[in-house]
């Protein structure tokens, strides 16, 4: 729940996916089915080392995951004059922070981040920024997002931007996540100005989330009760009217301080294990048990480290006990649960209040420094990609088959002939949206300061992989033609891989491929003598055709065998700093984005 100047407000939504519009034409079946599969052969491991390798496919009985997600950030300049982040200021400048008359360095009753998002204080009318997340949340298998409209406030131009990019990765085949909106003050009027400005005309019917035909919507309608705040603490009469009910596929509003209503949508939970709503559960990344607004209180159970098993904040809270227990109690449950509600992605600010309730001082609501937030999305330092890691991890075990996927055929590729018609057979197909790789030139969230990017160079699209007894061949497709190298760039077109052995690596690749190509048909291979530094380990041939790149490797080059061909993998082009594995999220392209891999 958030708050805001003119009142209180939350988040959240649930549900099942709907078939997407590509479904029932017959090439696109397939390219969603192959998009699909590339989801399921992702793995990943984080800084923790903590891993989620690829699967066979979904379980019999469906699961559903979705996420909150915020669309305020740049939306409030008059509140927001300048960037304030409340972690640097506890760091450098706690005495303007805590100032209940506020300072030019932290104003009363301005927003404040909590920490700095990995793409900066961005502001989520930005393109670049948007893609970037569906991407992300694309593949980790987030099945829909829920928009906080609350407070009464709908964002049109970045809900008009997030449908934007919806609609690329859906035409595309990519399960992309559905959309729901959260109402509940001014519940009834606010759900008849979302349905005028995007559902009436009926162009994005292809990306609301409508697991029983019609667009699911949470809000307040006469059978609330008291789950919600609005109808436990006020006279409220402003419900959903019977005209949009009869739209929409209507569920309550629910508080966690509220009556338990069993058909209502939870964001959050007090309860360990936590309420189950005929078989949707809340999973929060932390929880404010003694007051639903105040962050800043610091109370255990708002830390991102605090264990529901234990009762104890745990040392580590990078490590998200808070939230993994949260999971684990979804796990262990022994009623139904197929649906599961996170909160949150990516609110990151709350506005500096003071002198509430006879206190004489600055307080922050849902979200107040690295430790005491629930944000997923990646951030510079502090927790880095952790969360979105386990997110990852958590949202494959609860959907997905454990067992991993059968092993390949072996199938030898003469490179040199670029033969479309010898890959023709080949399986291990691993996609990657096309548009992704696009330059950046926007103003912050406060438009103080404009954030550019034009490190988009090769769009990669689609990966297939072959072997044989002595070879690794790969065949990469660009989105246009593949650049021309530089005789310069260490970054052009690499393939970085990621063997089972231990040793040195770099962010676990144990050998990157093409750093150093000596000629138009001969590349490096090389092996990490620790970190970001790397020795020759072999040479491999490679191939560029228009926006085709094809490359043949030794297996020993790469410490593989003919009887041990199991590794993970990814293409990346133009990171800038690509000696940072987090600058994988960020700039060029990498297929698949950031830390994750594709399995093979």
């Amino acid at each position: 729940m958030r708050m805001l100047k003119y009142g209180f407000a939350s988040m959240l939504a649930v549900g099942i996916t709907m078939l997407s519009p590509v479904e029932g034409q017959g090439p696109a079946i397939q390219l969603q089915l192959k998009a699909e599969q590339s989801m399921w052969r992702l793995a990943g491991t984080d800084a923790l080392n903590r891993s989620f390798g690829p699967s066979a496919g979904k379980l019999a009985a469906e699961k559903t995951v979705g996420v909150f997600y915020s669309l305020w950030l740049g939306q409030h300049k008059s509140g927001q004059k300048a960037v304030y982040d409340i972690q640097k200021l506890s760091e450098t400048n706690p005495e303007a922070l805590n100032d209940v008359k506020g300072r030019p360095e932290s104003p009363l009753n301005e927003f404040h981040f909590w920490g700095e998002p990995l793409y900066g204080y961005y502001s989520m009318s930005d393109p670049w920024v948007v893609t970037r997340h569906i991407e992300l949340l694309t593949n980790a298998g987030v099945d829909y997002l829920c928009i906080d409209a609350t407070n009464r406030v709908l964002y049109a131009e970045p809900v008009k931007n997030l449908l934007r990019v919806l609609t690329m990765f859906v035409e595309q085949g990519f399960k992309a996540p559905k959309v729901v909106f959260y109402t509940n003050s001014f519940s009834g009027t606010t759900v008849d100005d979302l349905y005028n400005q995007f559902y009436k005309s009926g162009i994005y019917n292809h990306l609301w989330f409508s697991p029983l035909g019609k667009p699911m919507i949470i809000g307040i309608t006469e059978k609330n009760g008291k789950a919600s705040d609005m109808t436990r603490h006020n006279e409220f009469t402003d419900f959903i009217k019977p005209e949009m009910q009869q739209y929409f596929d209507v569920r309550e509003s629910q508080w966690p301080n509220g009556d338990y209503n069993r058909v209502s949508i939870p964001w959050m939970s007090w309860q360990y294990p936590q309420w189950n709503h005929n078989g949707t559960v809340a999973v929060p990344v932390a929880q404010h048990s003694h007051s639903v607004i105040v962050a800043s209180a610091m109370h255990p159970e708002s830390s991102r480290g605090y264990n529901n098993v234990t009762k104890q904040v745990e040392k580590d809270w990078t490590a998200g006990a808070n939230f993994q227990t949260m999971w684990d109690a979804v796990f262990q449950s022994k009623a139904n649960i197929d649906h599961v509600l996170i909160t949150s992605f990516n609110e990151w600010m709350a506005i500096k209040y003071a002198n509430a309730h006879g206190h004489d001082k600055v307080f922050f609501v849902d979200v107040y420094n690295h430790e005491f937030s629930r944000d997923i999305e990646m951030m510079r330092g502090g927790y880095q990609d952790n969360f979105y890691l386990q997110l990852a991890r958590n949202i494959r075990r609860f959907k997905l088959k454990e067992v991993p996927p059968a092993g390949y055929k072996e199938k030898t590729i003469d490179i040199i002939k670029g033969l479309d018609s010898q890959w023709k057979d080949v399986e291990s197909v691993y996609t990657d949206v096309a548009g992704d790789a696009i330059s950046r030139n926007f103003l912050n969230a406060t438009g103080t300061h404009t954030y550019t990017d034009n490190s988009n160079r090769n769009d990669i699209t689609e990966v297939k992989v072959a072997h044989d007894k002595k070879m690794l061949y790969f065949r990469i497709t660009t989105a246009s033609p593949v650049t021309v190298y530089n005789n310069n760039d260490v970054n052009w077109m690499n393939i970085l891989i990621k063997t089972k052995k231990p040793g040195s690596n770099f962010a676990g690749y144990q050998y990157i491929i093409n750093r150093k190509p000596a000629t138009r048909k001969k590349t490096s291979v090389e092996q990490s003598s620790g970190g970001y530094n790397w020795k020759a380990s072999g040479n491999a041939q490679y191939v560029v055709k228009n926006n085709v790149m094809q490359v043949a490797v030794p297996l020993h080059a790469v410490g593989l065998t003919a009887n041990k061909v199991s590794f993970e993998f990814k293409v990346s082009d133009n990171v800038t700093r690509y000696n940072d594995i987090m600058d994988y999220y960020v700039t060029g392209d990498s297929a698949p984005i950031g830390r994750m891999n594709y399995a093979y």
